[in-house]
């Protein structure tokens, strides 16, 4: 296993931009073991099924995928990426992939692994890349994402803050929670696969239609169950029903539709 003390990874990025500096402190000054991964199933799942999980990722898109060697960043020695692979014919582009647990869309899981993605984009020097799930044993799932200079930023400040205490053998006392918050805050806004996630909470106009939409969701249940229970009423060789203001209309396909009655005057 490759020794991780001289270096930040991808990983290591994840756990600075996540405000976990204590423990990673003293595993890069050698204070600490990091943890063994070798009898965590999950882990070694995801390494023992890599190889079918590029085969299969090149046969649902036609991509080829091609070996990597560990990358260095040129401005910034300690920072490295340890890439899954290499997508020929795409520019600067790599593949990730990651074997999940059911019940999170690939979508979802790439903002989790956000920091990784673009801690790998700026020391491989990538536009965008490819980030493939397995989730348990389903077919896997990849979606695109974008290279994005403001999180980049923000990310290369806090490592090089994270950095600085690893090479002067100084403990983190005092994080930079603001710079780590401002990146995740960042993070819905960052396209995969060319779509964002919207925080509408400070828009006026979606607020009071929220509160409306809030307060008669009981009677849009009500509404809809009634609905239901009158078309119920209509037996199979009714064409048409109506009385007490409502008409119900039987298409070709058999289908009922409940309209109200217009009123005289």
């Amino acid at each position: 296993m490759m020794n991780r003390v001289g270096f930040l990874g991808g990983t290591d990025a994840m756990r600075i931009m996540n405000d976990d500096w204590h423990d990673l402190y003293l595993e890069k000054t050698g204070q600490k073991k990091p943890d063994d991964l070798s009898d965590i199933f999950k882990v070694q799942l995801g390494i023992y099924t890599e190889g079918l999980h590029v085969s299969w990722f090149e046969k649902q898109t036609g991509l080829t995928v091609l070996q990597t060697n560990t990358k260095q960043s040129k401005d910034y020695p300690f920072m490295w990426a340890n890439l899954d692979g290499w997508i020929k014919d795409q520019g600067e582009c790599f593949l990730e992939m990651k074997h999940s647990s059911n019940g999170v869309s690939v979508d979802a899981k790439a903002r989790y692994y956000m920091a990784q993605l673009q801690h790998y984009m700026y020391v491989a020097e990538a536009k965008q890349c490819y980030f493939s799930v397995i989730k348990g044993n389903d077919e896997p799932e990849h979606v695109i994402v974008d290279r994005n200079e403001d999180y980049i930023e923000l990310l290369i400040e806090t490592e090089k803050a994270f950095w600085y205490h690893v090479e002067n053998e100084i403990p983190p006392e005092i994080l930079p929670k603001g710079k780590t918050a401002a990146a995740k805050s960042m993070v819905n806004d960052i396209p995969v696969d060319g779509m964002r996630i919207a925080d509408m909470s400070k828009n006026n106009q979606w607020a009071d239609l929220s509160a409306t939409i809030i307060q008669t969701a009981e009677q849009a249940k009500l509404y809809d169950d009634s609905k239901k229970q009158i078309r119920d009423m209509v037996d199979d060789d009714v064409i048409e029903a109506f009385g007490h203001g409502i008409n119900i209309k039987r298409d070709k396909r058999g289908r009922l539709t409940v309209r109200l009655e217009k009123q005289d005057g």
